[in-house]
């Protein structure tokens, strides 16, 4: 996402609110797992998500011409105001609070998604949601799931959300390369390669 967005204004086809919701899941669930002191090798993949998932939001925001208009601002306020104070007092916070931000982080992970299903299924398209993105997502899950099982001790909210997880981003990857290949007619290699492929356009 991060390199089709830097190049190009195709994040017309790409929807602010999903990148909100997935980074608000993501902090949720990085702020549970610390406050569960689980190792950071459980949750370092979450983490570097976030990190993407922030870049694509800031990137998608200035391409829409909305990054510097008072309501973006008062929102990315709000949102850096709650998780510092959150995470420096999370000895004050009680840990019930973090389980129910890690149970949200699943509903959060639906609603994020289904804006861009909502947009592909209107548009007909693949659209422009990274199809890397999303394949890198599903693995991603994957691999949180075996880790939460090995090393959190199969935390049944991790598990959750993580599963959840697994099924949204797999759903979505479907669907682009369903749209991409069945209705706008590419091959399987050219719906996985159009980052790459819009990028090398945009450059020649």
């Amino acid at each position: 996402s991060c390199l089709n967005l830097s190049s190009s204004y195709l994040c017309n086809n790409m929807t602010l609110s999903t990148w909100w919701l997935k980074l608000s899941s993501y902090t949720c669930s990085i702020l549970y797992s610390f406050d569960q002191g689980y190792p950071l090798s459980t949750y370092l993949e979450t983490v570097i998500i976030a990190v993407e998932s922030l870049t694509v939001l800031v990137l998608v925001a200035y391409y829409q011409r909305s990054l510097f208009e008072p309501k973006f601002l008062a929102f990315a306020g709000l949102f850096v105001t709650i998780v510092l104070t959150v995470a420096l007092n999370n000895e004050v916070v009680p840990s019930e609070a973090f389980a129910f931000g890690q149970a949200s982080s699943a509903v959060l992970n639906v609603g994020a998604l289904l804006p861009q299903f909502a947009l592909n299924a209107r548009t007909r398209t693949a659209g422009d949601y990274s199809p890397i993105t999303a394949s890198l997502a599903t693995v991603g899950c994957t691999i949180r799931l075996f880790t939460t099982y090995q090393l959190a001790g199969s935390d049944p909210l991790l598990l959750g959300s993580y599963g959840l997880a697994f099924v949204l981003n797999g759903s979505l990857l479907l669907q682009i390369l369903y749209y991409g290949i069945r209705i706008e007619g590419k091959s399987l290699m050219a719906v996985l390669t159009a980052d790459v492929a819009s990028t090398t356009t945009q450059i020649d």
